[in-house]
């Protein structure tokens, strides 16, 4: 049953999964080793209106401290999707870009997770983004 889940939702649209698991979700973040910078174990609540498919809240969570922001959400096609947005709060890497895909790896899966991903930071008036988080958000029923 859970192989037969998972070739049957590889590849699928990001938006059916995150509708199947359930809003909010919950994005569990882990900081790359190549970051040179401090990075604190924190994760990321996606909420969707229910009047907008572009639009959507993203709740930041760092241990007792949360900060919110508006985002955009774009599908690419063949499993990927595209968050961007900006943080107020955050002074150096303001703007982010959060990718996810549901070609997930079969070891990934193993572990409970449909949505996969990266997270990278920076500012784009200066210069770009750089990569800082693997994004992983799990399936219903773990």
């Amino acid at each position: 049953m859970v192989q037969l889940f998972y070739y049957e939702n590889r590849g699928k649209c990001c938006r059916k999964l995150l509708n199947y698991d359930g809003y909010p979700s919950k994005i569990q973040l882990f900081p790359y080793e190549g970051w040179a910078h401090p990075a604190s174990l924190s994760y990321w609540v996606l909420k969707t209106p229910w009047w907008s498919r572009r639009r959507c809240k993203i709740i930041e969570v760092c241990g007792t401290k949360k900060w919110s922001t508006k985002g955009k959400m774009s599908d690419s096609g063949n499993g990927n999707m595209v968050i961007t947005g900006k943080f107020k709060h955050h002074v150096g890497t303001p703007d982010f870009k959060l990718t996810l895909t549901t070609n997930v790896s079969n070891a990934d899966f193993q572990m409970g997770y449909s949505i996969t991903g990266v997270l990278e930071r920076g500012d784009r008036k200066k210069g770009g983004l750089e990569m800082t988080h693997f994004a992983m958000i799990k399936r219903k029923g773990y």
